[in-house]
């Protein structure tokens, strides 16, 4: 309902009361398609009013307070700086905020689903936009029309019984859904929706003017709420709920700005994990790629026929040499076929050119040796990422999606550098992949152990190391206190990487990285441990 009638109906009637005698301080756009319309009320308060065009999941919201503008800062419509406001409405019959300023200029907020804009006006004539400027430029603008308005054409119905169903009964369309978006203005498919719900049992026109009526006069009630569907998005409502999980508000620009902002880290996060799905798909196909360029017959086949000229040169050492670069000799391992040509060495006997080809056929088959558990590694390299695929594909709240995608900053960008903290370089850290969703992040020295409990560890993450001995930092990314096994894969790595290596068993403290902190007295890489808890495990390098 962020784009709904009813909701820009209370926005500009809070907006009217609070800035109603104020100003306007200017206009700028920091971000692309975002413009900001900076006010100041009355009482001196600073009030900002943020539109949004990019995306129909937003509209507008506000922001509190004065905020520093960044060097990237376009101004915009500076002509009604410093300009009074007398009063902030609605467009009687379309989805338009409009702010009155003392010189006849409007600026009006045009805030549609897809064509959301802001427009300067004076004398019904549009003198600049933000968006689509020189074609806008110069055109006419309507502030009214012949119409009596959204509300009053809605009051005329609420209040009488008799219009409601002589309409209805007018209109030629199919459904009843389609009935009443005919008849209903500034009712989207949702509160028609709202409407056909409300109705038990068989729908008959008296009980749509029921449910008609009780909805309108609930939308008039002034309040929002604010609740995620079974995705984990955001939803703006103007209705009445009783929902334990729905935050409720008393002004709709309140709850308006609450859904924006839940909006744009639900939106975020969903960019942050399509990227990390992204990363994931093209290390499946790089892995893929690798796996189909693998030709083991070829190498044997190589290591055979070297393997095989090896014996015959043994076997034809008798032979007058006729030629240093060649000799032609019988193929005595398959009778009945031709004459086998094999090259040598000019500088070498026989015998050593036979040896050199017995040598070729133990580096080729070594080769493939190599190959192949290459592409046994490969094989489960790319089952592991297809497993992190599948996990992505079951997550269902926004707190999932940014553990996981916290959790994938090992993996690297198109350009093939892994991506660090701030996506500029490759994490300076050790990494081991304890699961599709919990990564083990291991300090190399000192000065990088205080690099990753201080810099890239975050508060709740866990962060272990071997207790009385010195060692690596490890901080486990993705896990809570709760996950004791991931936890004990951790401490048996951190103990592998400390000096009690070769020790049998290594006691490991582990606590939540807010309880290690700095201490003067100490060198780099020391830390003084809070609340720690200790497990006694075997060093291991991998992952068992």
């Amino acid at each position: 309902m962020i784009h709904n009638y009813f909701t820009l109906y209370h926005a500009a009637m809070e907006l009217h009361e609070r800035l109603s005698g104020g100003h306007v301080r200017e206009i700028y756009s920091q971000r692309q398609n975002e413009l900001t319309l900076s006010c100041i009320d009355a009482d001196g308060r600073h009030l900002q009013i943020v539109v949004v065009s990019h995306t129909p999941q937003l509209s507008f919201f506000i922001n509190e307070r004065s905020y520093k503008k960044t060097r990237n800062t376009a101004n915009l419509m500076s002509m009604i700086n410093n300009q009074r406001i007398s009063s902030v409405d609605i467009a009687l019959y379309d989805r338009e905020i409009r702010f009155h300023l003392a010189d006849a200029v409007i600026i009006v907020l045009q805030l549609f689903t897809s064509k959301t804009n802001v427009l300067l006006v004076r004398e019904n004539r549009i003198i600049d936009a933000f968006k689509l400027k020189n074609s806008l430029a110069g055109q006419p603008y309507e502030c009214n029309n012949n119409s009596p308005g959204v509300l009053r054409e809605l009051e005329g119905l609420a209040m009488n019984k008799n219009f409601f169903l002589a309409q209805l009964s007018s209109r030629n369309e199919e459904s009843v859904s389609e009935k009443l978006s005919a008849i209903l203005p500034g009712f989207d498919r949702a509160l028609v929706r709202e409407i056909i719900q409300r109705i038990t049992g068989e729908s008959c026109p008296e009980k749509l003017f029921t449910a008609f009526q009780s909805l309108f006069y609930e939308l008039l009630d002034s309040g929002g709420a604010v609740l995620e569907n079974e995705h984990g998005e955001p939803e703006f409502s103007l209705l009445h709920t009783s929902l334990p999980q729905a935050r409720l508000f008393h002004t709709v620009l309140e709850g308006v700005t609450d859904y924006s902002i839940t909006m744009r880290q639900f939106l975020d996060t969903k960019e942050k994990l399509k990227e990390v799905r992204a990363r994931l798909l093209r290390e499946v196909r790089k892995k893929q790629k690798a796996l189909d360029s693998f030709n083991p017959e070829m190498l044997e086949e190589f290591a055979r026929n070297y393997e095989s000229s090896g014996h015959l040169l043994m076997a034809s050492l008798y032979l007058p040499r006729t030629n240093r670069k060649y000799i032609t000799v019988p193929n005595i391992f398959e009778p009945g076929t031709p004459v086998k040509t094999i090259p040598l060495k000019e500088a070498l006997t026989l015998q050593k050119n036979a040896e050199e080809y017995f040598s070729k056929a133990s580096k080729t088959r070594g080769k493939l040796k190599i190959m192949q558990e290459r592409h046994a590694r490969l094989e489960q390299e790319k089952t592991a990422i297809e497993a992190r695929l599948a996990a992505s594909d079951a997550i269902k709240t926004v707190k999932e999606a940014l553990r996981f995608a916290a959790s994938h900053t090992d993996l690297p960008n198109k350009s093939g550098v892994l991506q660090s903290k701030n996506n500029r370089s490759a994490l300076p850290f050790r990494i081991v992949q304890l699961s599709p969703s919990v990564t083990l992040l291991i300090g190399k020295n000192a000065a990088n152990n205080d690099l990753l409990t201080f810099s890239y560890a975050r508060p709740n993450d866990i962060w272990l190391h071997a207790r009385g001995a010195s060692g690596s930092h490890c901080v486990l990314k993705g896990a809570t206190l709760h996950h004791l096994n991931d936890i004990l894969k951790a401490a048996e790595i951190a103990a592998w990487y400390s000096a009690a290596k070769h020790s049998e068993l290594v006691p490991v403290i582990y606590t939540l990285k807010k309880y290690v902190r700095h201490s003067k007295q100490h060198a780099a890489g020391q830390v003084v441990v809070e609340r720690e808890e200790v497990v006694l495990v075997r060093p291991s390098k991998d992952i068992q």
